[in-house]
């Protein structure tokens, strides 16, 4: 029996693909716009630059709902609803330990009082939830419309997902060029990046559902918002490692327990029609 993963991608060809590529500049190109206009001394309220944010994902709704897809295409289903949480709640112990206990204890958390935690939290599920449902849920599956088969997808999605945070940090101070230790710098965040979005690519394969995505990726902002400015655990390199070692492990296996799983229900479909 084929994987919800397969029956899905198995629909999208060229056109999704091409499709969307032109998401991903779409959506990077109003970034751009948003902190161009706010850098120029514009006011924008907080709000308007979350709806900016999220214009392309009403417009990939609008456009599966127009080709009578339905919202399963992006991940957005019932189907083993409850498993998809469980797994995104034992992956959110990667976050909750590597992201927010160990470095909370370690260097203090900054944010303690109730009305500035919900507010934090709130900020992150913004954040994390039009992130997961453009690239993990419409963009990286439909990249398969380009790679029929294989894994290749994942990390053109992953460097998409990378290079879409990088006009932004530039263009907000957090990015800065003119020497190669400063190179060096940006290529660790683009990598942090390009693996943060692995490990929330490898729950999303699993169930073709991006509950658990959204889930796992508030948590994971919400636990930095928590500890951000504290020093790190061990030296910032030395954490940089241990953190992202410990969700690259994750990601691989699932990764290794998803292709195992396919492999063995693909013999088992085999060994069913040889047997009629």
């Amino acid at each position: 029996m084929e994987s919800r993963f397969g029956k899905e991608i198995s629909r999208f060809g060229k056109k999704d693909g091409i499709l969307a590529l032109c998401m991903f500049l779409f959506s990077t190109l109003l970034i751009v716009a948003s902190i161009t206009v706010r850098n120029m001394g514009f006011p924008m309220p907080w709000f308007v630059a979350r709806i900016i944010e999220y214009i392309p994902v009403v417009t990939i709704i609008v456009i599966v709902l127009h080709n009578k897809q339905g919202l399963s295409y992006i991940g957005i289903h019932k189907e083993k609803l409850w498993p998809a949480i469980r797994l995104g709640l034992l992956f959110s112990l990667i976050p909750i330990i590597f992201r927010g206990l160990i470095p909370g204890f370690y260097g203090g958390f900054n944010r303690l009082s109730l009305g500035a935690i919900i507010s934090a939290f709130a900020i992150s599920l913004l954040f994390a939830a039009w992130e997961d449902i453009l690239y993990a849920g419409f963009i990286t599956p439909r990249l398969y419309g380009f790679i029929k088969s294989g894994w290749f997808a994942i990390p053109l999605g992953a460097l998409l997902f990378a290079i879409m945070h990088v006009p932004a940090w530039v263009l907000n101070g957090g990015m800065h060029f003119g020497s190669w230790e400063l190179l060096g710098l940006n290529g660790l965040q683009i990598l942090r990046w390009c693996i943060g979005f692995t490990f929330y690519f490898a729950v999303f394969r699993k169930y073709y559902s991006i509950v658990p995505v959204i889930l796992i990726h508030t948590i994971n902002n919400f636990m930095w918002d928590l500890t951000s400015g504290a020093p790190e655990p061990f030296g910032m390199e030395n954490w940089w490692i241990i953190s992202n070692a410990a969700r690259l492990l994750a990601a691989g296996t699932l990764f290794f327990h998803i292709y195992k799983s396919e492999k063995k229900e693909q013999q088992n479909s085999l060994t069913t029609r040889r047997n009629k």
